[in-house]
């Protein structure tokens, strides 16, 4: 069936806690990729990844709206508040009614880059919190930095959904979008992007997979049905794992799930039905 799966953790470098989550998930062999958010100070954790495991393949995960700019906040004044950090909730907006300067938001972008390319590798793939880079204005910004730092991946948009249940699945999905008509706009916006990416020369996975919204990733039984219902080809799907602590609920709202992910994602019984599957981990640098 040549099943593969890239098993990426977002948010490295947010917390101490996301930081000590990703690394155990890493050492056993789970976490394949991971995308760093570069505007903490604790991205310093990254040092021990690229020493001892070079075939993780590390990302960015553009934060532009959570924290402090890299750059300073003069440099970028329409993409902070007066306290100097990003507008948070309030960033959507303003860059639909175009109060974000596109300028100082690649430049913002691009000082994200050279910090993470600071710590001696070739980044892998992008990202965006929250998806935040795909929306109109900000995802032209991402190719052209792309091209600029020769950074040939991006995360896939092309979801695919997977029930409890997969039985019955096309009938599922048509109900699914009748339930909610608004996603069929944004995610088929979202593969327009994904088939301008690709004829700029970015690759990406064949598709994302996406739980259906009445599944939980801290669950086992989401996971089991996730893996085995998982289409042949490239795959990918992103998870959030972690220890929770203050940093992080200052920051977030999906908070103390991350630990019931970390505990769903360190069984051994999901690497063996990885195997049982037939399924192949792989990294971005396998695409």
């Amino acid at each position: 069936m040549n099943k593969k799966l890239i098993l990426n953790a977002d948010g490295f470098g947010f917390t101490k806690g996301i930081n000590k989550g990703i690394i155990e998930l890493i050492e056993k062999g789970v976490v394949t990729s991971i995308s760093c958010n570069v505007n903490f100070p604790y991205i310093i954790d990254l040092e021990y990844i690229v020493k001892n495991y070079p075939n993780v393949s590390i990302g960015l995960h553009l934060n532009i709206n959570v924290g402090k700019p890299v750059c300073l906040s003069e440099e970028v004044p329409s993409l902070v508040n007066e306290s100097g950090e990003f507008w948070n909730n309030e960033f959507n907006k303003k860059l639909l009614l175009k109060q974000i300067n596109l300028s100082e938001l690649q430049k913002e972008l691009e000082a994200q880059i050279i910090k993470l390319q600071s710590f001696g590798l070739h980044i892998s793939h992008i990202d965006g919190h929250q998806h935040k880079h795909l929306l109109p204005g900000y995802f032209g910004v991402v190719l052209k930095i792309c091209k600029k730092y020769n950074i040939k991946r991006i995360r896939c948009h092309r979801k695919y959904l997977i029930f409890k249940n997969n039985k019955n699945r096309k009938l599922k999905i048509i109900l699914h979008y009748l339930s909610h008509p608004s996603r069929i706009i944004t995610q088929g916006y979202a593969r327009i992007l994904m088939k301008k990416a690709e004829f700029g020369g970015v690759a990406m996975a064949n598709r994302l997979i996406t739980p259906n919204l009445d599944n939980s990733m801290f669950l086992s039984s989401t996971w089991f049905e996730i893996l085995k219902s998982l289409p042949s080809g490239i795959n990918e799907i992103y998870c959030h794992p972690g220890y929770p602590d203050d940093e992080l609920r200052k920051y977030a709202k999906y908070v103390d799930e991350r630990l019931f992910e970390m505990t769903v994602l360190a069984s051994p019984e999901l690497l063996q039905q990885i195997k049982k599957e037939g399924i192949q981990l792989i990294s971005f640098n396998q695409i």
